[in-house]
């Protein structure tokens, strides 16, 4: 487009010269195109001749190199358009003006609409754009945030999240999924703050499997003690039941009276977990006559013998586990856990018990 005609339409804004404007718009469209001869030529011989002079400089723009011509000729129009608004309020004077005025609002009408549909367009792809910015960068978070997680990895068994890849914690984490963990690696989980309920449980049965697997392939007995202490140690007493009544009254001990001592109280134990008190008490009797020095069999004849409602008696087999070395703290915390197992009304004569004989636990006064 030639810039003389663009140049030429800020001569008539269009707050004061509306159909001069318009005009220079359809001269401006008709240059690009965008409007017919036919229309332009019915629209400028309407308006009169110094309009017919305008289109033909128009047409003959690049011919004849008057753009000279061509912008003063519309600065005079500008001037006429002037004074004579400034005297009759009008751009135009002869009595064609309704019709000028109606044929240029049909133009400037689709002017306007095809302005608005313009700018509904650009603001429509603005918003495309604008998601599609979104987008780009919803996804970059997102393959960043998929970077970032691939260097954690998680242990839902565990209720562990976010352990970075490699890390020590990992290692260990990942030994305890497939099996056994050894001690030292336990503790370290434990003061590094990453034991729980579920990781303690999983570190314990997967021991017991272990010192299981041992006592099925060596027939060592103490790998039974010990397999039978960690499935309690990992509540899962149900799980060892089997292999304890399988193997009771262990002959194989062969007379090793701690060992024998040791199989009947972990297993009586196991009993205790199960609410089988009455099973529980027998292999603590049992335990005690091989081994009356040692407080572990006491400790499970007291608590079978409270569980059962025998109190006092469970009282004085716990007096003769402190005697043989059961530590005080040890009580406390046996004795509380053996309180909240009892039924009610077991609980409610412990209670009047210890209070007689002057025990103040804080747990007593719940």
């Amino acid at each position: 487009m030639n810039p003389i005609v663009k140049k030429a339409k800020t001569l008539f804004p269009k707050s004061n010269f509306p159909i001069h404007h318009t005009f220079m718009e359809i001269l401006f469209r008709y240059f690009s195109t965008e409007v017919s001869s036919s229309d332009i030529g019915k629209l400028s011989l309407l308006m009169g001749k110094d309009y017919v002079c305008l289109l033909y400089l128009v047409e003959h723009l690049e011919e004849n190199d008057n753009s000279n011509e061509f912008f003063n000729f519309c600065l005079k129009m500008k001037v006429n358009a002037k004074k004579l608004k400034a005297t009759t309020g009008e751009e135009f004077s002869n009595d064609k003006l309704p019709k000028i005025t109606e044929a240029i609002e049909i133009y400037s009408a689709a002017f306007d609409q095809q302005e608005l549909a313009l700018q509904q367009e650009a603001e429509r792809l603005k918003a495309v754009e604008k998601q599609e910015l979104a987008n780009r960068i919803k996804e970059k978070f997102r393959l960043q945030e998929a970077q970032f997680l691939k260097s954690f990895c998680d242990f839902p068994e565990f209720g562990i999240n976010r352990i970075k890849v490699g890390s020590h914690a990992a290692k260990i984490l990942i030994r305890l999924q497939s099996g056994a963990i050894n001690e030292q690696d336990f503790l370290w989980l434990e003061d590094k703050g990453f034991n729980n309920e579920d990781v303690t449980q999983a570190f314990y049965i997967n021991r017991a499997k272990s010192h299981l697997a041992q006592w099925k392939s060596s027939n060592k007995p103490w790998s039974l003690v010990n397999a039978i202490a960690d499935y309690r140690k990992g509540k899962s007493s149900q799980e060892v039941l089997g292999v304890v009544k399988s193997n009771y009254p262990f002959k194989f001990s062969k007379g090793n009276k701690k060992l024998n001592s040791a199989l009947l109280t972990t297993s009586g134990g196991v009993f205790r977990d199960l609410s089988q008190y009455t099973e529980s008490l027998k292999l603590g009797s049992e335990a005690n006559i091989l081994t009356p020095s040692d407080f572990r069999p006491c400790t499970l004849i007291g608590a079978s013998n409270i569980l059962l409602g025998n109190v006092s008696e469970g009282y004085e087999w716990y007096q003769k586990a402190i005697e043989r070395g059961f530590k005080p703290d040890s009580y406390d915390n046996e004795l509380r856990s053996v309180y909240m197992r009892c039924n009610k009304q077991i609980q409610k004569e412990l209670k009047i018990d210890l209070l007689e004989k002057g025990y103040s636990f804080s747990w007593l006064k719940c």
